[in-house]
């Protein structure tokens, strides 16, 4: 295999390169412009610096150029998944919004923030993230070659499959835990005031998962509860082959009591990093979770084998080119005066050669072989540490507190609701951080008593009812 990139490209690349290469520039305009300091804003009154832009444009084109890397792998047979995030690259913005250490859960058109978020932290290296793992190479640090996933523990975000929105209510219990820790006084793995951040597609906010966690993320603030959560909706008008009724995300969610609204136009870079901003900023200071809504357009089908003209007309596709984020970042660029078409197109000469080369490496490692090698992370058995763990128990003194002198173990035989209950006292005597929430657990203990007295013993704040979504 030869790591060149080759020599035909796709219509979407075509476009890029004529549209950027016929931006008008004015040489007279990047003399004054070449003394304006990097920290100077992008266009009159924004919040972007010409630095910060580059880099998102950066970001950008990475991600843009991983989609098609994938395709051609996946034409080789050695690419296996060709969803991507083409048209939604302004979703960088919205990293550079967040800080590195908010916990994030991803759709899976979020290549542009990942590599945002990478390039927060030095050592990082997405692009061989996203590509090993579209190959299935058991050198992908993620899954290990199992499913293309975008995670990484040093990035906080959280690996998940994004498929029908699955994520998002794990991303309220996220945002709910960091509250929850901190009323506590306990350690998260992130400090006291990150938010959690969840990005979801148009289509999703029809599934009852999406709307199941909307509904506990309203009925969580309606009590006056916390909760520090940033829903990104990046809207593209379709969910697969079906179209989105225009304006639905908006009628659907944009008048929730307890949910602020956002929107921003996703092919308009400082936009959506101005609007982002103010939505994170709210999330973060009141504590209470807000929904941006980023409109953004979908290039190169909902995967590779989604075949987009038995659905759309040719004219319908071609003129979504027009909305082309990429193209609309470097047009800003282009109008600051300090970069030229010339500039930015060697920009992405370079980033393609390199993404090759990536490519090629990854489709020359090996992949995951054996049964064996595929559940080995899956499970991973410790019955040792398992029995050792179940051997301790808190001191007596901490034990007393909630058994007084009735310990479970001098009681003779216990009922089956009876020994659940023990264990689930002895579970929260010995971790303060140990909490029991659900359906009908709190004061009544549940229709068996199984909870019966823990709130008593532990307090509201460690055991508590959640609503009833049976």
């Amino acid at each position: 295999m030869s790591a060149d990139p080759p020599h035909s490209s796709h219509p979407l690349e075509a476009h890029f390169r004529e549209a950027v290469g016929s931006l008008r520039w004015d040489a007279a305009k990047s003399d004054t412009s070449a003394q304006l300091p990097a920290s100077a804003a992008v266009r009159e009154g924004s919040g972007l610096s010409l630095q910060r832009c580059l880099e998102l444009f950066d970001a950008q084109i990475t991600s843009r150029l991983c989609d098609l890397a994938a395709q051609w792998m996946h034409q080789r047979g050695r690419g296996y998944y060709t969803i991507g995030s083409s048209g939604h690259e302004g979703n960088a913005a919205v990293a550079a919004a967040l800080r590195v250490d908010d916990p994030a859960l991803l759709h899976y058109r979020s290549g542009a923030f990942y590599i945002t978020r990478a390039a927060q932290l030095p050592g990082q290296d997405p692009v061989r993230d996203i590509l090993y793992g579209v190959a299935a190479a058991t050198q992908e640090p993620i899954a290990g070659g199992r499913h293309k996933v975008f995670g990484h523990p040093d990035l906080a975000v959280i690996p998940s499959t994004s498929t029908i929105g699955s994520h998002l209510p794990r991303a309220v219990g996220v945002a709910f835990a960091i509250e929850r820790a901190r009323k506590l006084g306990h350690r998260t793995p992130w400090p006291e005031d990150a938010v959690a951040v969840c990005s979801i597609g148009d289509a999703s906010m029809n599934h009852s998962t999406v709307t199941g966690a909307l509904n506990t993320t309203l009925h969580t603030v309606h009590q006056g509860l916390g909760l520090p959560l940033v829903i990104v909706c990046e809207d593209n008008g379709y969910g697969i082959s079906v179209p989105s009724p225009p304006g639905w995300v908006g009628a659907a969610v944009g008048n929730r009591p307890g949910l602020t609204y956002f929107r921003a136009d996703g092919g308009d870079l400082a936009e959506v990093f101005e609007v982002a901003s103010r939505a994170v900023k709210q999330a973060r200071m009141r504590r209470r979770p807000v929904l941006l809504h980023v409109e953004a357009v979908r290039f190169l089908g909902h995967a590779g084998s989604d075949a987009e003209a038995s659905y759309r007309s040719a004219k319908a596709i071609s003129a979504d080119y027009a909305r082309d984020p990429l193209v609309r970042t470097a047009a800003m660029l282009v109008a600051s005066g300090r970069h030229s078409p010339t500039e930015l197109l060697d920009r992405y000469a370079r980033t393609r050669e390199h993404i090759w080369s990536v490519a090629d490496k990854a489709m020359a490692s090996p992949t995951i072989s054996s049964r064996a090698e595929v559940i080995s992370a899956l499970a991973p058995r410790h019955s040792r540490q398992t029995a050792s763990r179940a051997l301790e128990a808190a001191s007596p003194s901490r034990r007393s507190t909630p058994f007084g002198d009735r310990l479970p173990e001098s009681q003779g035989p216990l009922t089956l609701a009876q020994t659940i209950r023990a264990s689930l006292t002895d579970a929260l005597a010995l971790d303060p951080a140990a909490l029991v929430f659900g359906q009908d657990v709190a004061v009544k203990g549940g229709v068996y008593g199984v909870t019966g007295g823990l709130q008593r013993s532990f307090g509201p704040a460690r055991v508590f009812d959640t609503l009833l979504d049976e």
